[in-house]
């Protein structure tokens, strides 16, 4: 009996260390109102973190289980600053989102302690880059506010322009705006001297809308590490805009070509397409079309997996086989979807399945 009550005791020991580990490497997000965690966000002379998401959005889902459980991550945002998460749709979401001017999903803003936006996050990205961007914010280098002062002393600040450029774009998805800034690197640097005037020169050719020049910048810069976001740009121009599937399949494969299958960005680009090639499958009422619809799925699942997109994937595949009557493959597969993600699309598509 005794033994028994030790070996429980242990057990419970080890879950609870186990947990305290967990627990220790992710965020820690703060409890209360807009204005208690903004007040002690003042108080302890540190920025504030509001990360604003809704229950839809399947890219929030991917910032929690692969950005704010990164240790590195963590143990940086949890020691430097205060951490908030607000549901844009309820409470008093609505109101800071109409405040702050969110319009997409998810978008992480950063606030000093009396509220005003020293910068934001805009969509998801990887834990490194993340990172990178957070420690930036909080030493107060490379925000908004602090290239826009550099550039108001030093308008010919090559390095100032780049990065206030790509925050625009990053940030707004505004070329036009960010186009002056490039153009200065581009001006300011011809030789290439401090390094960013290949990256300028490739947004100023994606922001221009025209394939033939992003073309040319493969062509005229075929060694450069810039060429993978070229070949991207290229790929999603095509399918996004031009709904050319097929075409979008050459750049990406040319990518993978020069730079391998094991590059992230990449992956999580051609996932994403396939992805919306399934989709394009879905609209039509053609039984040949709903069976490539699987295929590109068992494709896009070697790139998707562990990704917040798996769930996207099984989705698609039983509404598929649910279209082709196949009611034992798509029941299997939309459990396996509502296992990744609980969503009222899944569950739906569960109901039509079970009738």
């Amino acid at each position: 009996m005794k033994n028994t009550i030790r070996i429980s005791l242990i057990i419970l020991a080890v879950i609870f260390l186990f947990n305290l580990k967990i627990n220790a490497e992710e965020i820690k997000f703060e409890k209360g109102s807009f204005t208690e965690v903004l007040t002690k966000a003042k108080s302890e002379n540190k920025i504030l973190m509001i990360d604003f998401f809704t229950d839809w959005c399947k890219w929030c889902v991917e910032l929690d289980n692969k950005v704010y459980t990164d240790k590195d991550v963590a143990d940086f945002a949890n020691a430097k600053q205060i951490n908030w998460k607000i549901d844009a749709e309820k409470g008093e979401g609505p109101d800071l989102a109409k405040k702050y001017g969110i319009a997409g999903y998810p978008t992480i803003v950063f606030v000093d302690g009396n509220g005003d936006e020293v910068d934001r996050i805009v969509g998801y990205m990887p834990a490194k880059d993340f990172l990178k961007r957070i420690t930036e914010f909080n030493e107060g280098i490379n925000t908004f506010g602090a290239l826009s002062k550099i550039i108001k002393d030093n308008p010919d600040d090559v390095k100032a322009n780049y990065f206030l450029g790509e925050r625009i774009v990053i940030n707004d998805g505004d070329y036009k705006k960010a186009e002056p800034f490039f153009k200065k690197v581009v001006d300011r640097d011809p030789d290439n001297k401090e390094g960013y005037k290949l990256g300028a020169l490739l947004y100023l050719a994606i922001g221009s809308g025209d394939l033939n020049k992003i073309k040319q910048f493969i062509t005229d810069y075929p060694d450069c590490d810039k060429c993978k976001n070229a070949y991207i740009a290229l790929a999603e121009k095509c399918y996004q805009d031009n709904m050319d599937y097929q075409l979008a399949k050459t750049y990406y494969d040319k990518a993978f070509e020069v730079f391998g299958k094991a590059d992230e960005e990449l992956n999580t680009s051609y996932a994403q397409y396939l992805l919306m090639y399934m989709n394009s499958y879905a609209k039509t009422g053609k039984e040949e079309e709903w069976k490539k619809g699987i295929e590109l799925g068992e494709e896009c699942l070697t790139y998707a997996k562990g990704s917040v997109n798996e769930g996207s994937v099984y989705y698609l595949q039983a509404l598929f086989y649910f279209n082709l009557k196949d009611k034992a493959n798509a029941s299997i597969l939309i459990d396996k979807a509502l296992q990744i993600r609980d969503v009222k699309t899944f569950r739906e598509l569960k109901e039509k399945i079970n009738k």
